[in-house]
């Protein structure tokens, strides 16, 4: 019963983080000069439900595999994630005032990981994850000329440190999935030119760490 409350709680806090996310974009404060220009984005309603899902089901997770020591490494992520996802489905851009700060909190989170639970496999894994999946990203970066972002390649790295503290294989997961849905949004859509990548990377992180062994 208190598991299910603590679930409750999660995805409630989640939905008024959304809420919150929501108000605080609406004036677009992160777009840049030209930038102003594009059109508007809408209501964004859906923040409110995203964040919510997020953080409840990986409360869920958490709580039901007793990952509790992983939580500081990845909630960082999961709670950055519906702000990012917006951002970059606006502008195509993933903004590094929001990329750096989780960053920072995912690192400081593996560590305290570490020191709570004695396993540096979580440290190793990590580290491990966030080199292949942001150096994988980065040869796309020079191979395709700068047509998968920086802003991509930083977020990849950023989602093989959270995602890698589970497991490797939940990094490798994640940038399957997020590629995967990425394309077939794409070929659904019939759009050429730019295209947000961040946002299905997003939702491969949060696929791979619920299909992670509960």
């Amino acid at each position: 019963m208190t598991t299910i409350l603590i679930i409750i709680a999660a995805t409630g806090l989640g939905a008024a983080l959304g809420v919150w996310t929501r108000r605080l974009l609406a004036p677009l404060p992160y777009r840049l000069q030209g930038e102003h220009e594009l059109a508007e984005p809408g209501s964004r309603a859906w923040l409110m439900v995203a964040s919510g899902l997020a953080l409840g089901s990986v409360t869920a997770w958490l709580a039901y595999t007793d990952n509790w020591p992983l939580a500081l490494t990845v909630l960082p992520l999961t709670l950055a994630a519906p702000a990012l996802a917006a951002i970059d489905l606006d502008v195509m851009r993933l903004p590094n005032r929001i990329l750096g700060p989780t960053a920072l909190l995912t690192i400081a989170g593996v560590v305290i990981a570490v020191s709570w639970s004695d396993d540096w496999m979580v440290l190793a894994q990590a580290s491990t994850g966030a080199v292949l999946s942001g150096g994988t990203f980065w040869l796309l970066n020079v191979v395709t000329r700068g047509g998968v972002g920086l802003g991509d390649v930083k977020l990849a790295a950023l989602i093989g440190l959270a995602t890698g503290s589970v497991s490797l294989i939940s990094v490798w997961w994640a940038i399957a999935a997020g590629t995967l849905l990425a394309v077939v949004r794409r070929e659904a859509g019939k759009r050429p030119g730019a295209f947000a990548y961040g946002p299905y990377l997003l939702i491969g992180s949060w696929i791979a760490v619920l299909s992670s062994p509960w």
